[in-house]
């Protein structure tokens, strides 16, 4: 029981860190591509303005949401493969 319980917990912690990768990266690059939109459109509001206001809409959108995944999907499978391993 305790080596379940020691898997599990090294299991979120690697979890947490491929999160933690995946969303960092991901607002780095979104915040590139809204340095490289602010110079081609020329906009007349001052840069970290357009920045802040492209990343409270990034923030809203469904891509960083969809990161939880990480969490979901691993911890899923492990549920799976347990039941079938128990139940088959």
């Amino acid at each position: 029981m305790i080596g379940w319980v020691r898997n599990i917990v090294i299991i979120l912690v690697l979890l947490t860190a491929v999160y933690i990768a995946l969303s960092t990266v991901s607002r780095i690059r979104q915040r590139q591509k809204l340095k490289l939109n602010y110079k081609d459109k020329n906009v007349t509001e001052p840069q970290d303005e357009y920045i802040t206001k492209g990343m409270a809409k990034y923030e809203r959108s469904l891509k960083p949401k969809l990161f939880v995944l990480v969490y979901v999907f691993p911890l899923a499978v492990l549920l799976l493969l347990g039941y079938l391993a128990q139940y088959s």
